[in-house]
This record gives structure tokens, C-alpha cells and sequence, in this order.
């Protein structure tokens, strides 16, 4: 009995990892074909089109009753797919024209301070001592991650984008802590996903969002490659891989452990960007990144959050019988 519990934080701990890693590699990924002409748009669009087709396949092979019967929570799918999917998504990529992968990253990733600020407005959930110090960390490293009073310039249209995408990963982790008891986290994903793809493509035909595709060689680190290479490791690996890997870890470990070794996605993503696309941040802006990494960490551990999982991402039935959060992140 020990043994196989031991075997299962083992396992969840791996795929945590995985799931961290392959979400990293998502920034780095989409600026190489956005370096060659694509648009955030069409980034996203083909991005959320693909991963769909596959996590509808996944839902419909491990949950076919659970698709099923999906018609019956058309609101919560809706809703998901505007705001958990395609918002959270368009805007963060719009964010990468002006910011680092590793800048608006951390700014997205204080989304669980805003959930920590609905509870208490709404429901009277008042944090605790240890959520207010993380809090408070986390605000003090944002600041030092837009280094606002250091010579590193940075463009207030990138932080506004990744403010829309921060508030729009909130609110994912809102609508997936009222819904991962009585709907299949996995078939939400699934169609949720559907549905921000109509969403993107539909925004994008009213001339709204520009939908921009080029054949153009990519270049990540010093390899050229095609352009459907690192499309397809945004597709397979940096959303179905990092979702179901993630959502695998929830099931073994819990989502608050599974979220703090989800933190380490910015790390990755920090030294992937440097490593494929040449970015670095500056020595302020990584003790702001610590910072912020630390403030989320305590404030998990303070309880903040502790029944929602960490991705915009998909997690299996099974997910929701073992000790699912009443609630992401995907993500």
C-alpha cells in the first residue's frame, strides 16, 4: 500500500514536470512562426483548431458518455470557450509582440491573486495570513518584473494584453471550480476548446483579429525549419501533451501540489526563449519573476486556491473522483 502510494507521487511528480515543461515551450513555439509572419490570431486559431480535433478524439475514446451528453452544459462550454480558451490564448500571444515569453508570462500568472480576491468579495472567504504574505510577494515581484524603474523598457500594450490574458485565466479557474464535480473536466476541454476556435475564426472573418498564415521557414534557436513543425509541437505537444499530462498529475497528487510543480512552466519557458529565440530578462526582472513564483507558492500553501487546479487545461473523469478541486490551469 506504501509502496504503491509512493509510486503515485512518484508518477504525478514526473508528469507535473512534463506538464510544466511542454507548457513552457508554447511561447517559444508560436514567436517562431509569428517571427515569420503569422499573426496572433492565426497562431491561436490553428493552435486551439488542431488541439481540438485531437482532445475530441481523446474525450471520445475515454469519455464517450460524457460527450454525449456535453448539450446539457452549453452555457458552461460557451462561456469556457470564450473566455478559458480563446481569451486567455489570443491575448497572451498578442502580448509576445511586445514582451518576452518569460515578462508576460509572469504577469499571467498572478490570475490566482484575482481568484483569491473574488472569493473574498463574493463568497466571504477571507485569506489567511500566509495567502496576504504571498500576495503581497507576488505584487512586489510583479513590479520588479516590469522593472518600472530600471533602463528596461516595457511596453505598456503587452502588459495590457497580458492583463486581459491574467483576468481571462481567472476567470477559467472560476467557471472549472463551479463545474469539475458535475461535468467532465476532460469533455470541457474538449469542447470548450471547439467552441474558442469558432470564436477566434469568427472574430477573425469580421476583419476584427487578422488571421495572417505564411509557408515561410521558421527558426528556432539556429535550425530552420518548416513551418508546419513548430505548428505541430504547439498543437501536440505544448497543448494535448501538457494538458493531459497535467490533468494525469491532478488524479495522482492532488491539484495543489500539482500547481506549485507547475510554477516551475515560467522557469522552462524562461530558459527556453533564451535558448530558441534569444530573449533574456534582466537581473531585476528575474528577482521580480522569483518573487512572484514565491508569492504564489505561499499563497497556495496558505490555502489560496486549493480546490483549483492550475491549468487552462483538461482533466479526465477520473479527475473529479479522486480529489478534484471544486474547480483550472490552460492555462
Amino acid at each position: 500500500m506504501h509502496s504503491s502510494a509512493a509510486a503515485a507521487i512518484r508518477t504525478g511528480t514526473g508528469l507535473s514536470v512534463l506538464s510544466a515543461f511542454t507548457f513552457g515551450l508554447s511561447g517559444p513555439f508560436a514567436k517562431s512562426l509569428m517571427g515569420v509572419g503569422w499573426s496572433p490570431g492565426g497562431t491561436v486559431l490553428a493552435r486551439i483548431a488542431g488541439a481540438a480535433v485531437v482532445m475530441l478524439v481523446v474525450a471520445a475514446i475515454a469519455d464517450p458518455a460524457g460527450l454525449r451528453t456535453a448539450h446539457r452544459h452549453a452555457r458552461t462550454i460557451v462561456l469556457y470557450g470564450l473566455m478559458a480558451v480563446a481569451g486567455v490564448q489570443a491575448s497572451f500571444f498578442l502580448a509576445l509582440q511586445y514582451l518576452s515569453v518569460g515578462v508576460a508570462l509572469m504577469i499571467q500568472f498572478l490570475a490566482p491573486l484575482l481568484v483569491i480576491g473574488w472569493a473574498w468579495a463574493t463568497r466571504g472567504e477571507r485569506p489567511g495570513a500566509v495567502t496576504l504574505l504571498g500576495t503581497g510577494l507576488a505584487l512586489a515581484g510583479a513590479v520588479g518584473v516590469l522593472d518600472m524603474f530600471g533602463s528596461v523598457e516595457v511596453s505598456l500594450a503587452g502588459v495590457a494584453w497580458s492583463a486581459i490574458s491574467m483576468v481571462c485565466l481567472a476567470c477559467f479557474f472560476v467557471i472549472s471550480d463551479r463545474t469539475s464535480e458535475t461535468f467532465s473536466p476532460l469533455v470541457l476541454t474538449a469542447t470548450g476548446m471547439s467552441v474558442g476556435a469558432v470564436a477566434i475564426g469568427c472574430v477573425g472573418l469580421l476583419g476584427v483579429l487578422p488571421l495572417s498564415v505564411t509557408a515561410a521557414e521558421t527558426t528556432l534557436g539556429s535550425v530552420q525549419l518548416a513551418w508546419f513543425v513548430p505548428l505541430a509541437l504547439l498543437i501536440l505537444v505544448s497543448t494535448v501533451v501538457a494538458y493531459l499530462s497535467g490533468s494525469a498529475a491532478v488524479a495522482r497528487i492532488g491539484p495543489t501540489l500539482t500547481s506549485l510543480i507547475l510554477l516551475t512552466e515560467v522557469l522552462f519557458a524562461v530558459l527556453a526563449s533564451l535558448l530558441l529565440l534569444g530573449e533574456s530578462m534582466s537581473p531585476v526582472q528575474i528577482v521580480g519573476g522569483a518573487g512572484v513564483l514565491g508569492g504564489i507558492a505561499l499563497a497556495r500553501l496558505g490555502g489560496a486556491g486549493g480546490r483549483r487546479p492550475p491549468l487552462p487545461a483538461p482533466q479526465p473523469a477520473e479527475y473529479a473522483a479522486t480529489d478534484a478541486p471544486s474547480r483550472p490551469t490552460p492555462r
